[in-house]
């Protein structure tokens, strides 16, 4: 969830312990920046008209180290108040953008190969090509988590809080383990099997547990409490290679996702590929089918199929690198929102990362 910042006061003393304290040097805080103008085409079937509109994202970074254990991260950012998107939607009366802070966490490392993060934590989950069959991109886990790799095996143990806001606390407990390997110079695979237990869904209405109190797809009674609880178990690969006698890069992924709570609807997978043509092109395909009650809904892909779950169809993404810092990235969505309603969409986004 983004934390609006209510008061220039803390916006303040936060930049001038990052950048102006005279007891840290340039070696022990790195920033970080990005910024993304989108124009987003939305062609629904089930809406009367099409929606075109201009949407912006800019996050700044700030990190700080005093030695090789510690690392304090904040990252501030302009958008809405919602748990997967860190969009500010132009054309709104030419009012103010929001800032929030949509990472704040500890790093520490407890061993050689152990960490543990605390915190507001950029997602540590191991996601194939960043596969969002699960969690959005733009999701910042709550909470604790214990990290591990050696010698290409790695794991988390995580404990999320995901809402307070209710008469009871909705927890997230996540286990994965996983192994990264070297095949040969050119061919690498990484895989990895999860548990996500998300508790106390079942029985509970929409305004309990999610940001806004919508349901995002997910089934619901007579009286819009949800049917299912969530306890799903994540398979998930990628493998790096190369193809053809130009050796172009290449990764191959797949995630695969079932809850056990649920008797029916209850998978969702997602397949495809990226191919690096050159130092300037890129593209991506992939196909997804998320059910209705495969995964939580409030925290999983935005924009496929209009965000949540109950779709399925194709997703290609086409990049194009002018520089290291600057690009354009054309997205293109086919998908079947609810399973049988036409749903198209297009991004173009120009990207700058610093």
């Amino acid at each position: 969830m983004i934390y609006k910042i209510g008061s220039n006061l803390f916006f303040v003393s936060i930049i001038c312990f990052f950048i102006f304290p005279q007891s840290l040097s340039a070696s022990e805080v790195t920033t970080s920046y990005d910024f993304r103008f989108r124009y987003e085409y939305t062609d629904d079937s089930s809406k009367p008209s099409k929606r075109r509109r201009n949407r912006i994202r800019s996050r700044l970074g700030f990190q700080y180290s005093d030695n090789e254990r510690l690392k304090i991260k904040i990252r501030l950012a302009t958008a809405e108040e919602n748990t997967t998107s860190a969009n500010q939607t132009l054309g709104t009366g030419f009012t103010l953008s929001d800032i929030g802070v949509d990472q704040a966490y500890i790093d520490y490392l407890l061993t050689a190969t152990s960490s543990v993060s605390l915190g507001k934590i950029a997602n540590p989950f191991f996601k194939p090509n960043k596969s969002q069959l699960l969690f959005d991109g733009d999701y910042n886990p709550e909470g604790i988590v214990i990290g591990h790799k050696k010698d290409g095996f790695f794991g988390n143990i995580g404990l999320i809080k995901f809402d307070e806001g209710g008469p009871k606390a909705v927890n997230i407990i996540g286990l994965q383990a996983g192994l990264n390997k070297k095949v040969s110079a050119d061919t690498s695979y990484k895989i990895a099997i999860a548990q996500y237990n998300f508790d106390d869904i079942k029985g509970r209405p929409a305004s309990d547990i999610t940001w806004n109190g919508k349901l995002f797809g997910n089934p619901v009674d007579a009286n819009n409490y949800y049917l299912n609880n969530y306890n799903v178990t994540n398979l998930s690969a990628e493998m790096k290679t190369t193809i053809g006698s130009d050796l172009l890069p290449i990764t191959y992924f797949v995630d695969f996702a079932k809850n056990s709570k649920a008797d029916e609807n209850d998978t969702a997978f997602l397949i495809g590929a990226k191919l690096t043509l050159n130092d300037r092109w890129k593209a991506t395909y992939f196909y997804k089918d998320a059910e209705a009650n495969a995964v939580f809904a409030a925290l999983v892909d935005s924009d496929f199929g209009g965000g949540g779950v109950g779709h399925k169809g194709h997703q290609l993404n086409l990049s194009y690198n002018f520089s290291k810092k600057l690009s354009v990235e054309l997205t293109w969505f086919d998908n079947q929102k609810k399973m049988n309603i036409d749903y198209k969409k297009m991004f173009i986004d120009f990207k700058y990362k610093l």
